[in-house]
């Protein structure tokens, strides 16, 4: 038998041939987040791949095309992508089940009681949630949970819904959808062309997911258990938006958001490229060459993305005229502007004051003991899609292949050479804080000519390369910036 436990999944049971005097526990367990861990230490430095569709990505673009429509109020309203012949069986036992494991865990932590039962009360009220009724269409019940994010100026607490939990054929409903193509631009092309504008600005959109409708045909397989007190009767919910933990939420949304653009009256052709290329995700990173033409971008992506009910919040920008026309238009609403100059892009920390880009460091204490697996959570904390920080993170790298050479397990004791090495490096890597990298690359200037340098070298230990910009302006001074760099 498997059962999920809070160490992953556990494999346990009767051995048949086992002798009477001999008792063994055999146990199998797959570390997925240290897989993905090594996997994406590697993958930031892999060239963007050319893409081609495959058939289930070619049958979610062609699913929206056929069956999506608009609510009057603009609204975009979705059918889920269903395979052919995938059975689901009944999910509600198990979602009870799930539900009373919760309310044991909101029991003893009474604060997080009251933001889960808030969470869901909003639901309710904004109507994203409904109380379902007998149906002919066919069901299943997703468990829920928190996830905290307590950096989140917004939403700290966020109900997850688990579509991937197996009904009685042994399917989910998450085996049960197509995923749908990767349609928007990498991160790493997005942060680069984010560095070309002379003025930039950030902002994200508000429960991006949530402003999406699901067919009332298949908002029966988005159903929850729910109730805002244990004393109270257990009642059928289910979700009418697309779904955080539904695997084609992100296809769904993202196609949404960029068939506003394509649907859009507005005339605007660079407010279109801006919504269809800058986002990542529900993320904007966006520019302009001059004051006034980030000021008319900004209101034109704001009125076009409110046509289908997406709104643009959190806008930051290193444009104190577009910070201040923003700060006036929407005094009332929570969160429009942030108030920080230190502001969170696509995993970098922009300064929006000194326009430069700034890394933090979060080292937990070392283990006493540093084995494999510590070494490589601590070496993966540090993220750097652009490889502004190459330098330093290489030495991890190289380190990492020492210890794999050494054939020791993962969770056994790394040499005491490397370890030495690695302690001192991670208290040198506290000296990245003072470290700022200017974000703008001194390009896209009126009479300006830029030329990029790149300089490749390779050794027995490791090989690289680094891209830097050479700006001649037309009063003859002459910039250099590092754009980025591959090891």
């Amino acid at each position: 038998m498997t059962q999920r436990t809070v160490f992953g999944w556990t494999l346990f049971g009767s051995l048949h041939g086992a002798g009477p005097t001999a008792p063994r526990l055999q146990s199998l367990h797959c570390d997925v987040h240290l897989e993905r861990a090594l996997t994406r230490l590697w993958e930031l430095e892999e060239a963007p791949q050319k893409t081609h569709l495959t058939y289930e990505e070619r049958f979610c673009e062609d699913h929206f095309d056929t069956t999506h429509r608009r609510a009057p109020i603009g609204r975009f309203i979705v059918e889920l992508p269903l395979k052919p012949d995938v059975p689901l069986g009944d999910s509600r036992d198990l979602a009870v089940q799930n539900l009373l494991r919760l309310e044991r865990r909101l029991a003893r932590d009474v604060d997080l009681r009251l933001r889960y039962n808030e969470f869901m009360k909003e639901l309710i009220d904004m109507n994203h949630m409904q109380i379902a009724s007998e149906t002919l269409n066919q069901t299943y019940y997703m468990p829920h949970h928190p996830v905290i994010k307590e950096s989140s100026i917004t939403t700290k607490l966020r109900v997850v819904f688990n579509a991937s939990a197996k009904s009685s054929s042994g399917n989910s409903l998450n085996d049960a959808l197509f995923v749908g193509p990767q349609l928007q631009q990498d991160l790493y092309t997005i942060l680069i062309r984010f560095r070309t504008h002379r003025f930039a600005v950030t902002a994200d959109i508000a429960k991006m997911y949530r402003q999406i409708c699901v067919s009332s045909k298949h908002a029966d397989l988005q159903r929850i258990v729910w109730r805002s007190d244990p004393s109270l009767p257990i009642q059928d919910f289910r979700m009418v938006r697309v779904t955080y933990g539904v695997s084609a939420a992100s296809h769904l949304a993202v196609r949404s958001l960029q068939q506003t653009a394509r649907y859009s009256s507005n005339g605007c052709v660079r407010a279109v490229n801006v919504i269809l290329k800058d986002f990542y995700m529900d993320d904007l990173l966006s520019g302009a060459s001059s004051k006034e033409e980030l000021l008319l971008l900004q209101q034109r992506v704001s009125e076009i993305l409110r046509e289908s009910g997406f709104e643009l919040r959190k806008w930051a920008s290193n444009c104190a005229q577009l910070n201040a026309s923003i700060s006036n238009a929407a005094e009332n609403i929570s969160h429009y502007i942030v108030d920080d100059k230190d502001v969170h892009a696509l995993g970098l920390i922009w300064n929006t004051e000194g326009d430069h880009f700034t890394f933090t460091v979060s080292l937990k204490q070392p283990p006493v003991s540093l084995t494999k697996r510590a070494f490589l959570s601590d070496a993966s904390t540090l993220f750097d899609p652009l490889g502004l920080l190459a330098p330093a993170t290489i030495k991890s790298k190289m380190w990492f292949q020492d210890i794999w050479r050494t054939r020791v397990g993962w969770d056994g004791l790394i040499t005491e050479s490397i370890a030495t090495k690695w302690l001192e490096h991670r208290i040198e890597l506290q000296q990245l804080a003072h470290l700022k990298v200017n974000r703008w690359l001194g390009t896209e200037v009126s009479g300006s000519f830029t030329q990029l340098h790149v300089f490749a070298d390779a050794s027995e230990r490791a090989y690289s390369a680094v891209m830097y910009a050479r700006t001649s302006q037309s009063d003859g001074t002459i910039t250099v910036a590092l754009i980025s760099s591959k090891t």
